[in-house]
């Protein structure tokens, strides 16, 4: 994902972090450290291949953040996979497109300004 990728230097990444992120989560977000250091805490992170949408809420999405990847793997049946933290997305029409909210724990749909 172009967000997680991007906060491996978030000074360099700023304008594109900001522009991935919703004007509302600007605030929390900030310089973009902290959520770079969550991302670094996280150990031989990977990331699932698919969002998925919030029960309800198809303006929703939940992205997730995988620990312990060590090379590339395919599910080949269903399997519940834990993941070290999710990143929240919300689909917002005014951009026509994702925007990320947040990083760590998921937040619920109500939650999420959209």
């Amino acid at each position: 994902m172009l967000f997680c990728n991007a906060l491996g230097d978030p000074d360099s990444n700023f304008n594109a972090l900001s522009r991935l992120a919703t004007p509302e989560s600007l605030p929390a977000f900030g310089d973009f450290k902290d959520a770079a250091a969550f991302l670094a805490s996280v150990k031989d992170a990977g990331y699932g291949s698919n969002a998925e949408r919030a029960v309800g809420d198809d303006g929703v999405a939940y992205f997730k953040i995988l620990s312990g990847i060590t090379e590339n793997f395919q599910l080949l049946e269903e399997q519940i996979m834990a993941g070290a933290g999710v990143v929240t997305l919300v689909w917002r029409e005014e951009f026509d497109e994702w925007r990320v909210h947040s990083i760590g724990v998921p937040l619920r749909p109500e939650d999420v300004p959209h």
